[in-house]
This record gives C-alpha cells, structure tokens and sequence, in this order.
C-alpha cells in the first residue's frame, strides 16, 4: 500500500528517524478537504508513546478536514545546509543535506487523562529554555484552564520513513 523509498542508500533507521522526530520542533501536516485540495500547514507537536501529538483550536480548516478524511501525512525536516562538492579538487556544484522523516497516519481526538498528559508532554518540550523553568506551575495550571477550549490531536502512525542527505 506504502511506496518504498527509491534510493535505498538515503534511507534512515527507524532508531534515526524516532530521534529526529524527537528533536525536530516543528511539522507539517497535509489534510485532505471535502473540496478535493490538499491543506498543508506547519505546527508543533510531540513525538509520544509512538504517536504525533499536537494541539490546536476546537474549530478550523484542518479540524473540519479531518474530519472529513483523517488519514494524513505529517514531515519534518532537520539539519539543513548547502554543501559544496568538490571531487578531485574541482569544484563541482552544490548539494542539500538533510535529514527528514515523512508519516502517513490517521489522525484522531484524545480525550481525558491522555489528552492532559499529551498536553504536559508538549508543554515541557517548548518549555525547556533554563529561564522559562520558572513558569514550569503556572504552565500546568494554564493546561487545566484551556482543556475545555482546545484539542489534541493524535496521528496514529502507520507507516513512516526516513530519508538523509549527504551528511
């Protein structure tokens, strides 16, 4: 059901693509709207428990796409940077490295103690600067507040896939 990756000496490891779905701070996910366009959007998740996380408002374009199919895909990419290449000391061009995971999953709403803990997870990540410890209390305190207004969203992973470049 799942293409394979056509250039078998890029792929990544699962081990590699789990630890830059770790440290990536942002992706995007494409929805499928009822109009028959693709919507792809970039936001900030968590990679948790062998699922994506993410939150969002209770109302909106991605919600009422998944809504509508949930089957999406999300991707990141990391570590960016044009290298030149030089073979027998000429200079030949110019190559992109990155590294890069791309998913195709189903997205659905949590609720209850794994919409809390999810929201915890995502919180603490974007919360790692030394000076933002000290709202570590008032962050948790404001997860509780905006339970009621705002969703999580998990994307249930079916298949994924990593791909490297030069590095």
């Amino acid at each position: 059901m799942f293409r394979k990756i056509r250039r078998k000496e890029k792929q990544l490891t699962t081990d590699d693509c789990n630890e830059i779905l770790r440290a990536a701070e942002y992706g995007t996910i494409a929805t499928m709207g009822e109009d028959g366009y693709p919507y792809a959007i970039p936001l900030n998740f968590i990679y948790h428990k062998g699922s994506i996380y993410f939150h969002c408002a209770k109302t909106g374009h991605k919600l009422e796409n998944i809504h509508y199919c949930p089957n999406v895909s999300f991707n990141v990419v990391k570590d960016v940077f044009v290298v030149p290449i030089i073979s027998e000391s000429k200079f030949k061009g110019f190559d992109t490295n990155f590294n890069s995971v791309t998913i195709f999953g189903r997205a659905v709403e949590v609720f209850g103690d794994e919409k809390v803990e999810g929201l915890q997870v995502l919180f603490k990540k974007f919360l790692s600067r030394e000076d933002s410890q000290m709202h570590k209390e008032e962050g948790m305190k404001y997860i509780e507040k905006s339970l009621n207004r705002t969703k999580l969203i998990k994307i249930e992973i079916k298949h994924m896939t990593g791909k490297k470049g030069i590095n």
